[in-house]
């Protein structure tokens, strides 16, 4: 009788499933330390109720063990598929083992912490680059009083009334869902909720539930101009975060077993692509003409809003480029250059934001830290890859998104 011995691709893939599930266990422990460390998880339910309180000192030990075995695993064969595991997993097990050291009291700057935990850092801008910009935005809204005040003043003439909020955020997500459906082969089961929330430092979040199901939480605290709506239902939704994760949990967890992506640590290498995916999602489902028309023939009616709508995109065009001072003013204030209100300062004059809004933006800074760069720069980053090469193709770029999502890559592997 003839014995069959595991192939070389095998032991290894089969050693690489155990280290997936001390990666798993790790972060758990971690999210002990952290309620928000761990945005979602659908493993196994008794990894969750063994956990336990584990000093972090233990677990930084256990990191680093991790990361070393992960190092150790020679993959002879140089399968492409257990190669790119390989190096995702040892990258979110790195950034494990940062967070750690951020939690255990170790501060490294905006960069550092940028590099640590996102494998990554954003492009540089400096305040006289968005001068240019608000002087362009001037000149599209004239009249009296500071840029600002005339910015808000134009803008609250597309504010959907609150009474009209669920109707019209919810015929944004179908019209998302159905773009979405068109290209995707999305799960017969696929659904998600939505809730309504206050008091909260973020705008709208996805809780990601497993077995195809998404909570969407929307946060009323401020107004919600039209435009939002569809770049919520795309970033939250479809093609955003229900369908990144969705996907993840059909072919990686399902299908080929692979359980380190049964969990999301918030703070970690995925969310750069978790966001820059999300926010490149409404680019990819309707052209800027094609969003203006559903605003303009669809959801403003349903919201009772009337008003120029191409004039308020042109403004909003402009306005869009302001998108980097996000990371300067988090960076500054990371870093300890500037005060919480001279942050909020910076963000009334130059990101023309209400005092309110500034608040709630300085909020998430303190919370989130270097996790803005994820947004910005991971959308950049996303359409450089799905669009090298200058392929205007949209059936092609549909198939490069579809492809990242499936099977993800940290930031450093998109030069690959």
């Amino acid at each position: 009788m003839e014995l069959t011995l595991p192939t070389a691709s095998q032991s290894e893939n089969e050693r690489l499933n155990e280290l997936a599930q001390s990666y798993v266990k790790l972060v758990l422990a971690v999210g002990m330390h952290d309620p928000f460390y761990v945005d979602a998880y659908y493993g196994p339910e008794l990894w969750r109720k063994e956990c336990q309180l584990v000093p972090l000192s233990l677990l930084e030990f256990d990191a680093k063990r991790v990361l070393c075995e992960l190092d150790a695993v020679a993959l002879a064969n140089a399968d492409a598929k257990l190669v790119s595991r390989q190096r995702f997993l040892r990258t979110q097990v790195a950034s494990v083992g940062y967070f750690i050291r951020h939690l255990q009291g170790e501060r490294g700057s905006f960069d550092v912490e940028s590099m640590g935990l996102y494998d990554t850092q954003a492009n540089k801008f400096s305040l006289e680059y968005f001068d240019s910009v608000l002087t362009e935005m001037a000149g599209l809204l004239p009249g009296k009083g500071s840029l600002a005040e005339r910015f808000e003043a134009f803008r609250s003439g597309f504010i959907v009334p609150q009474n009209r909020v669920p109707q019209v955020f919810e015929a944004a997500v179908e019209k998302a869902r159905a773009l979405t459906g068109a290209h995707i082969s999305l799960p017969e089961s696929e659904s998600f909720s939505m809730e309504f929330v206050n008091d909260k430092i973020w705008t709208a979040y996805n809780w990601y539930l497993g077995s195809y199901q998404s909570l969407i939480q929307l946060n009323q605290d401020q107004p919600l101009y039209i435009e939002r709506c569809l770049e919520l239902a795309s970033h939250e939704g479809y093609p955003g975060h229900h369908v990144f994760n969705l996907l993840q949990e059909q072919d990686l967890v399902r299908n080929e077993q692979w359980i380190e992506y049964a969990i999301y640590p918030l703070y970690s290498p995925i969310s750069f692509l978790s966001e820059g995916s999300a926010n490149y999602g409404l680019r990819l489902i309707m052209s800027e003409d094609e969003v203006l028309g559903f605003e303009r023939d669809y959801l403003m009616p349903l919201a009772g809003i009337e008003g120029d709508i191409e004039h308020y995109h042109r403004v909003l065009t402009c306005y869009k480029r302001l998108a980097y001072l996000d990371n300067l003013v988090c960076e500054q204030l990371t870093d300890g250059h500037i005060c919480v209100s001279d942050a909020e300062c910076l963000l009334r004059d130059y990101g023309l934001y209400s005092e309110s809004r500034a608040r709630q933006r300085v909020k998430f800074y303190l919370s989130n830290r270097a996790y803005v760069i994820n947004y910005n720069h991971g959308e950049e980053s996303v359409a450089r890859w799905v669009e090298r090469g200058g392929n205007t193709i949209l059936e092609e770029r549909w198939k490069r998104f579809e492809t990242l999502l499936r099977r993800p890559l940290s930031a450093s592997q998109f030069t690959l």
